[in-house]
């Protein structure tokens, strides 16, 4: 689209001139000022800034020269400057000195259909340079510049001199910019390889959400983990009651296998005394009724004993009283 440029005259008002795009130059700045003022000469736009000033070649683009300063852009203006009178006509007179003839009133120049030349406005410097730094007295006043008087003043020359070293100042300012400007670009670079700030966005919600959903997901784990946790406690408890029951059972039976194993040590103890006081019964029935069976030729035929014995002696291999024999063995 089309923009506005901001030109500030030399010596006169601000315009502003209209429909300015990337493709305008500042030749056609000169032109659109030059018919809207009404003005006749050789003018050159100049970049100025608060350091140093330039002039720009007729071809050169304001709009891109703004875009080249950045964000330093609002320090920076555009003049329309006038290289020379607006009519002038140099003579030689008889004595040698240059005759300089002034310009009619701006009212009575007509107007002309084109400006002059851009260029001529640019080069005219060099020209004059070139005529101030050459031996005087030697080489004769620069012609062919057309409204360029034959004698400059004095102070033309220090004004040129100001001129080459504000543009030897520009020279490194430019440089400087130049190395700025290449970081810059840099910078930007490496953040036109990283994705855009949109994408940027998308992709951090879009983990923000699976974040969300683990942290869910977790949270269910660790509730079913409790609830685990919570029936193994339990079981443990069931178990140790069992265990302990257990061990009370396991008690009881060493209990009950210990006094089933000293009445067994009892009964082994009385059945060893009954078998001992049998033999010493037996041992004095011998001695008393001996004499007896000697006497009745035999021990069935022994008078004062009803009781008969049930089997032959020979099988009788215990002397423990039983239901057949209550009253143990007679020998």
């Amino acid at each position: 689209g089309s923009m506005e440029l901001r030109v500030w005259l030399e010596g006169g008002p601000q315009r502003v001139v209209c429909g300015v795009t990337e493709a305008t130059t500042c030749q056609d700045v000169v032109y659109a000022l030059a018919q809207a003022t009404a003005q006749t000469g050789r003018f050159a736009l100049v970049e100025r800034s608060r350091r140093s000033e330039r002039p720009l070649a007729p071809s050169d683009r304001p709009l891109r020269l703004l875009a080249r300063w950045g964000r330093c852009a609002s320090d920076v203006h555009f003049l329309l400057r006038r290289c020379g009178p607006a009519v002038a006509k140099a003579g030689t007179p008889r004595g040698g000195a240059a005759a300089v003839q002034a310009s009619p009133p701006l009212e009575r120049v007509p107007r002309p259909r084109r400006p002059p030349p851009y260029d001529e406005a640019v080069t005219r410097l060099a020209a004059g340079a070139h005529h101030f730094f050459s031996p005087r007295g030697k080489d004769p006043p620069l012609q062919g510049l057309g409204d360029s008087p034959s004698k400059q003043p004095p102070d033309d020359y220090s004004e040129l001199l100001k001129v080459v070293s504000l543009q030897g100042e520009r020279l490194r300012n430019i440089h400087e910019e130049l190395a700025q400007k290449d970081a810059e670009l840099s910078t930007w670079e490496g953040a036109e390889a990283s994705p855009p700030l949109e994408e940027q966005l998308r992709l951090s919600r879009q983990e923000e959400r699976t974040l969300h959903s683990e942290l869910t997901l977790a949270r269910s784990q660790l509730a079913t983990c409790e609830a685990r946790l919570l029936q193994c406690r339990q079981r443990l408890c069931q178990l140790g009651h069992e265990l302990s029951e257990e061990k009370r059972c396991q008690g009881g039976d060493d209990d009950l296998s210990e006094q089933l194993s000293e009445r067994r040590r009892t009964v082994a103890q009385l059945s060893e005394e009954l078998r001992e006081a049998n033999l010493e019964a037996l041992a004095l029935a011998d001695a008393d009724h001996k004499h007896w069976l000697e006497a009745s030729g035999g021990f069935f035929n022994r008078p004062g004993s009803t009781r008969k014995i049930i089997g032959s002696p020979r099988q009788l291999e215990s002397a423990v009283p039983t239901s057949k024999n209550p009253n143990g063995v007679w020998v």
